[in-house]
């Protein structure tokens, strides 16, 4: 028996789970990184210490500069799996009207709906694997959005780009990196829109009323876009949330779809198979009416905790990050210093020969 083509594709085998196993993903990555964050804060904090307590000048300097709050690590609130979440999905929900920000041709034909739902999506799974401790959602969703435009085909010039965006092409072609290795370098995404297209096709060997197929579509990919929000793209089958939100379409329009096409559309199925089906679209039914984005208020909340609780390490001005750049400095240096010996022997011996 020949097997679906979307349980070949690398979103099936690598990002895909079950609700238990998402929630146990989460909670492992939010645990390593608190207790990682934590060890970093306390390092910040005893070089903040000596510098303090230190009369050299090269210290006195970095005590004016410091760029990490000098807070007590016994006293600073970390964020909870759930702040994460919800400060994850505020930003998302930035990435649409942030593309609506670039000119009108730009948005009709290169950050198309797709390459916005591809880049909520890469911003989804790239908090699977990374917390906000470390990388803040408000560059990341821009860093997702220029490489969302460039998976999708459809490419918009880095010069252009942060004319809009307001952030330094170095800052996004860095996280560029580290976006593409928390991917795994899989940039294929499969949406909704396709099978929801299809069923829009097939809906009209059924039903005659083709305004009426229309608004049911166009309802669905309202639906769809919400979903984007949710956790149903790790959990379902694209072709799965298209049906799902066909269904609530034609239950908000008090249209009796299954009267008039499912129950046409699955008459040849095992009653089993239907049944387990109609389970799963309530599901995600469940999920999408019951979904709530966060709130300007929540987010900025959470944020200002953030601003306490953050890795020192990703910070340049901080005393860790100083004092590492130091280290690679003096290591370089001695390198140069031991290159130059060895040069210079070797010019000194070429110069015996020929005395």
């Amino acid at each position: 028996m020949m097997k679906e083509l979307y349980t070949e594709t690398s979103q099936y085998r690598n990002w895909r789970f079950s609700k238990a196993k998402l929630l146990e993903t989460r909670e492992k990555n939010h645990t390593l990184a608190i207790e990682r964050v934590k060890k970093k804060v306390l390092e910040e904090s005893l070089l903040q210490k000596q510098i303090l307590e230190t009369s050299s000048p090269a210290y006195s300097e970095q005590t004016e500069n410091v760029g990490s709050p000098r807070v007590n690590p016994s006293e600073i609130e970390y964020l909870t799996l759930e702040d994460e979440l919800a400060l994850c999905n505020f930003y998302e929900t930035r990435i649409p009207p942030m593309a609506n920000c670039f000119p009108k041709e730009v948005i009709e034909n290169k950050l198309t709906d797709k390459v916005k739902a591809t880049a909520i999506t890469f911003v989804k799974r790239f908090y699977l694997r990374n917390t906000v401790m470390d990388y803040h959602p408000k560059e990341i969703i821009v860093t997702c959005l220029f490489l969302a435009a460039k998976v999708e085909h459809s490419f918009v010039a880095i010069e252009e780009f942060t004319k809009v965006v307001k952030l330094p092409k170095e800052t996004i072609f860095e996280l560029e990196v580290v976006v593409s290795k928390s991917l795994r370098y899989e940039y294929t995404v499969h949406h909704p829109y396709l099978a929801s297209f299809g069923l829009f096709l097939d809906m009209q060997s059924f039903i005659k009323d083709n305004s009426k197929i229309k608004f049911l579509y166009e309802k669905s990919l309202e639906l769809i876009n919400k979903s984007l929000y949710t956790d149903c793209m790790f959990i379902y089958q694209p072709s799965q949330i298209a049906l799902a939100t066909l269904r609530i379409a034609a239950r908000q329009d008090n249209f009796d779809l299954e009267k008039t096409y499912l129950r046409f559309k699955f008459k040849s199925d095992p009653k089993e198979n239907v049944i387990e089906l109609y389970k799963i679209l309530d599901e995600i039914e469940s999920i999408i009416n019951s979904h709530v984005n966060t709130t300007v208020e929540q987010a900025k909340s959470i944020d200002a905790r953030l601003h306490k609780c953050k890795n020192p390490e990703k910070n340049p001005n901080s005393a860790i990050s100083k004092k590492r750049r130091r280290e690679k400095e003096e290591r370089e240096e001695i390198d140069r210093r031991k290159k130059k010996k060895l040069d210079d022997e070797y010019q000194k011996d070429i110069s015996k020969i020929f005395d």
